[in-house]
């Protein structure tokens, strides 16, 4: 009897692969044949699932940014205000805690250049823009709610906010031997200093 395959599980594997590939060797290393070699896979098992590069390039991108959404949720979620929880959430943003974090921060960074070069790509390098501006609406309420900040133009803050993290999120991935967790701190502290009362 053939053995049953879980096609969640299996299109994880194979994308974890791919992941593997950009963040150690950039997208050209990631073909189909590449990928299924780091998964431990046969080729036409990747391409039953992903038959051409520009499928898994989409279910990836699309994993990418769920992932990040759900780390912006996440620390959304804790229910404390304040300065210092504003620099909480955007550090859990730049830097990440676990090597994983670490890779998809690299792996969104490289993502993004590649869809700003190929229409395909950016309906999802879109929403995921329109979720990190959500992200920074959130922080500069809960700053205007406890009385860090008086009546923002949340629309133009939450733009420079929006900028300002993945400006930062670009520098701590390029130059990861600059950007430790103190450097870090230091640096959304004094942007969030200067927007604040």
């Amino acid at each position: 009897m053939p053995k049953k395959i879980d096609h969640a599980e299996r299109k994880d594997q194979i994308v974890d692969a791919m992941f593997r590939i950009i963040h150690r060797s950039g997208f050209e290393k990631a073909t189909l044949r590449e990928i299924a070699k780091e998964g431990e896979l046969s080729l036409g098992s990747v391409q039953y699932f992903f038959p051409k590069q520009k499928d898994i390039y989409m279910f990836a991108m699309d994993v990418i940014y769920q992932r990040f959404e759900e780390r912006m949720e996440k620390v959304a979620e804790v229910n404390q205000g304040g300065f210092e929880n504003a620099v909480r959430m955007i550090k859990q943003i730049v830097h990440a805690n676990t090597e994983e974090e670490k890779m998809e921060n690299d792996i969104w960074i490289k993502f993004s250049i590649m869809a700003t070069m190929n229409p395909e790509y950016h309906t999802i390098k879109d929403r995921f823009r329109e979720v990190s501006l959500n992200f920074a609406k959130d922080i500069l309420k809960m700053l205007y709610n406890n009385g860090y900040i008086n009546n923002p133009n949340v629309e133009d803050s939450a733009n420079s906010l929006t900028i300002f993290i993945h400006g930062l999120v670009f520098e701590s991935v390029i130059y990861a031997n600059l950007y430790n967790n103190q450097v870090i701190e230091k640096e959304i502290k004094e942007y969030l200093r200067k927007i604040c009362n």
